[in-house]
């Protein structure tokens, strides 16, 4: 009886005491989902889908949806789509629950053929959700968590930003 009574009593403290861990599955099938759905956004130049997934504090800085998509649009319209060889989300590098919010780190691959030079990169999007991990925004952190920082004060300082990688071919 003793031993029963003890059990009991270590099995409530154990459930009232324990923090929930979020399901990180679950987590990363909306992050892989909202991202994919922003590159393709960008892949078919529909800027107001690419907006919808893009950082709302940067599409906000740039006069909203219709200065960011006017924006975006002048800056590669004059690239060709054909152009685009990739252009994709990669690995999810990591998964950090920032107070209420959830933010990530997730690569992000393009290779780029156009005027006699193939450009292949790898940078690093950092993506937030407020949500509890159902809908994510983006934006690229340019592997530089104090430019992060300025633009999202609450970054946790648990993500790590890794340098870009670019390699230019000429053709």
């Amino acid at each position: 009886m003793p031993k029963r009574l003890l059990l009991a009593i270590v099995s409530f403290f154990i459930v009232c005491t324990s923090i929930a861990q979020f399901d990180t599955s679950f987590v990363k099938k909306n992050i892989r989902q909202c991202a994919d759905s922003m590159m393709y956004g960008f892949k078919t130049k529909n800027w107001n889908l690419f907006a919808r997934y893009s950082y709302p504090a940067i599409v906000g800085s740039m006069g909203g949806v219709k200065g960011f998509t006017d924006y975006i649009g002048s800056m590669f319209d004059g690239i060709p789509d054909s152009s685009w060889k990739r252009y994709e989300p990669g690995k999810i590098l990591q998964v950090v629950k920032a107070g209420r919010d959830f933010q990530t780190v997730i690569e992000l691959h393009s290779v780029l053929v156009w005027q006699g030079y193939r450009v292949t990169s790898t940078s690093y999007l950092f993506g937030e959700s407020w949500d509890g991990g159902l809908f994510w925004t983006f934006f690229d952190s340019q592997g530089d968590a104090e430019a992060t920082r300025q633009i999202n004060g609450n970054l946790s300082p648990l993500l790590k930003f890794p340098k870009p990688v670019e390699k230019h071919e000429k053709l």
